[in-house]
């Protein structure tokens, strides 16, 4: 929406900085709550001549840059084609900077912002990532606070950021369904399992607070477990994703790169959810049993990678006598799915509700601590 010369509008965001994708959440002044999924690639320290091949009219989010001085850094799908490997390997938190700007910039070229603004941000991070914190706050603020250029068009923001733990969202929506039934969740334990293509971490919330001694994210990730069954069942890299698209679909027939023809993934998908399944399991055993002691614990299982084991997780919670203290995070609540469903890319990505449903909690958890706005 236009904004008058003289306004200087405030941008409230949720990021959720994934390894696959940026998931965001925003809201200009006390406007609507909007969704933003980007790519999670970056490609920095570029010059200006990469940027011939981006002169067109397509989504911002799309085709992201920011000019930092003479420097180039191209983020989400546009950094595809200039990066040797996908960004899931890196650590995440060490491109963050360049992501949250591009972010806000398409913000502000979506909502026509003025070339400066402010703008508070809510960072969800890993347990294990939120001690860099103070350092992304100071490499984005001077971003942000200098100017730099998205698609060509000058921004200053003056930004505030604080952070917290991936899986509160998770935890803020459950405290929200508990209210609204007249149950108090500080009455119980409540354990938030984040299955991450990257990690795995486990949140322990007892009597309404965060206990650091039962939480951590350093479970297994399904993309390790995923690279090392593949590369041990004999498929190379350039049918990765074909592989990954018949494990999400549950579909072995794909195309594969390699054999130049329709190929039968049925074994390599098998050896990497058992791969997978294991790593997991053992996991389970090892930090999450422990704390099932409390009768009044639940179990709240999410994340991107979590739909890929679900038979798995319900017959063994089931054998167990666990499956009424384990909920699945199937979704989120039907505003959340509304907004998803006006997004291109959840035509592509059936998990996208799933998977935006942290951010989504947050946000909505955090917004209400300032106004009484629905979201």
């Amino acid at each position: 929406m236009p904004h008058a010369l003289n306004e200087k509008p405030i941008v409230l965001m949720v990021a959720d900085l994934g390894s696959s994708a940026s998931k965001v959440f925003y809201r200009v002044g006390g406007g609507a709550t909007l969704p933003l999924w980007m790519g999670a690639e970056v490609a920095p320290n570029l010059s200006q001549a990469v940027l011939t091949q981006f002169r067109g009219s397509t989504r911002p989010q799309d085709s992201a840059w920011l000019e930092l001085g003479d420097q180039v850094v191209l983020v989400g799908e546009s950094a595809k084609t200039c990066l040797e490997s996908n960004s899931i390997r890196a650590n995440k938190s060490e491109l963050a900077a360049y992501k949250i700007a591009a972010a806000l910039g398409v913000v502000a070229e979506l909502e026509s912002l003025p070339s400066s603004f402010e703008a508070v941000l809510w960072l969800a991070l890993p347990l294990t990532e939120l001690g860099t914190r103070d350092a992304i706050r100071t490499q984005v603020e001077a971003i942000c606070q200098g100017g730099f250029r998205f698609r060509g068009e000058p921004l200053q923001v003056a930004l505030t950021m604080q952070a917290f733990p991936e899986g509160f969202g998770l935890y803020l929506n459950r405290k929200g369904e508990l209210d609204a039934v007249g149950k108090d969740i500080n009455q119980r334990r409540t354990l938030i399992v984040m299955m991450g293509h990257r990690n795995l971490s486990v949140l322990c919330f007892d009597g309404g607070s965060l206990r650091a001694a039962g939480s951590n994210s350093n479970g297994p990730g399904f993309w390790p477990m995923f690279e090392k069954a593949a590369r041990s069942a004999g498929v190379t890299q350039p049918d990765y994703g074909f592989l990954m698209a018949a494990i999400a679909s549950n579909q072995p027939q794909q195309l594969s790169v390699a054999r130049g023809r329709l190929f039968d993934f049925s074994e390599p998908m098998t050896a990497c959810l058992d791969t997978y399944w294991q790593a997991v399991l053992t996991y389970w055993q090892d930090q999450v049993m422990p704390q099932l002691e409390a009768v009044n614990t639940e179990v709240i299982i999410s994340g991107g990678a979590s739909s890929i084991l679900r038979s798995r997780l319900s017959a063994y919670f089931t054998e167990l006598g666990l499956s009424q203290r384990v909920l699945f995070t199937e979704g989120g609540p039907r505003r959340l799915e509304a907004l998803v469903r006006g997004l291109p890319e959840s035509a592509q990505i059936p998990s996208m509700t799933l998977r935006m449903a942290d951010s989504y909690g947050l946000f909505r958890g955090l917004i209400g601590t300032l106004d009484s706005v629905a979201v």
